[in-house]
């Protein structure tokens, strides 16, 4: 039933950016999850008087919170990729589980705009109550659709994985 290649270099090098993201967001996540610890535990004394007003140092600790939730969010995503391409890599990507993994994936980038629609504006107000320039957070219409084409792809793959059994119990 395989018709991919074991060594297939496309698989190789997408499995090896996976895995390199993955653990890039590991690392950014211990670091948010960090610097919210750090700011409530041992506030930097430079940073301090940037933030006077008590509760804009309690923004910024949400903000850190919630870009941490957002990076475990990403990873979750990244780790059903990876799975999914595993799949592909043995020649039967047509399996429940992959379909479940593209629902999943479709619900994380609906979650993840989610969390933007709470971080630009957060970031806007912390921005403004330092008197700094508000970064460059947008919301992106892109990730709405990346999560439609995943709730459809999620479906074919249902319907996909019911053919494909179809045909094998009719033979």
């Amino acid at each position: 039933m395989s018709n991919v290649p074991r060594s297939d270099p496309l698989l190789t090098v997408t499995q090896l950016i996976l895995r390199i993201g993955m653990v890039i967001l590991g690392i950014g996540i211990a670091l948010a999850a960090g610097a919210a610890i750090a700011l409530v535990v041992a506030p930097d004394q430079q940073l301090m008087p940037r933030l006077s007003d008590g509760s804009t140092v309690w923004l910024v600790i949400a903000g850190a919170a919630l870009v941490s939730v957002m990076m475990a969010l990403y990873f979750l995503f990244l780790r059903h990729l990876s799975r999914m391409v595993a799949t592909v890599g043995t020649g039967d990507p047509f399996q429940p589980e992959n379909a479940g993994r593209l629902e999943k994936m479709a619900w994380l980038t609906l979650i993840l705009q989610g969390c933007m629609f709470v971080l630009a504006p957060l970031t806007t107000m912390i921005a403004d109550r330092i008197g700094e320039k508000a970064g460059g957070l947008e919301l992106s219409f892109d990730s709405l659709l990346l999560a439609l084409v995943l709730f459809v792809l999620a479906r074919v793959f249902r319907h996909g994985t019911a053919m494909r059994d179809d045909l094998e119990g009719t033979v």
